[in-house]
């Protein structure tokens, strides 16, 4: 059974590209603006085992930014050492709870 956090975050969680597409785009909706995409791509390393690659890009409104730059600034960092300590699944979940509470 794949990881689909739509179904339990529906205003939070949108796939643009539906099920097949690769990014997932996250929404504050009570801040207008506020994105954060997880971009996700499959590394085949020399043997032909897979390992999936994860970014996180974040577009803020400019208000928001004022007020929070070093926390926007670092987010794909420390999405990056969610992933590690974590997983993928729990660390896209800890970040959609933690937008969730920007309410």
């Amino acid at each position: 059974m794949a990881f689909i956090p739509m179904a339990k975050y529906p205003d939070i969680v949108a796939l643009p590209e539906g099920l097949r597409g690769d990014y997932i785009i996250l929404r504050n909706p009570k801040v207008s603006g506020l994105e954060l995409m997880i971009v996700w791509k499959i590394h085949l390393d020399e043997e032909g085992r897979p390992t999936p690659v994860l970014d996180l890009l974040t577009k803020v409104p400019e208000q928001v930014l004022e007020q929070n730059r070093v926390t926007v600034e670092n987010a794909p960092a420390r999405f990056r050492s969610l992933l590690l300590l974590l997983g993928i699944e729990t660390a896209i979940e800890n970040l959609i709870k933690a937008l969730d509470l920007e309410k």
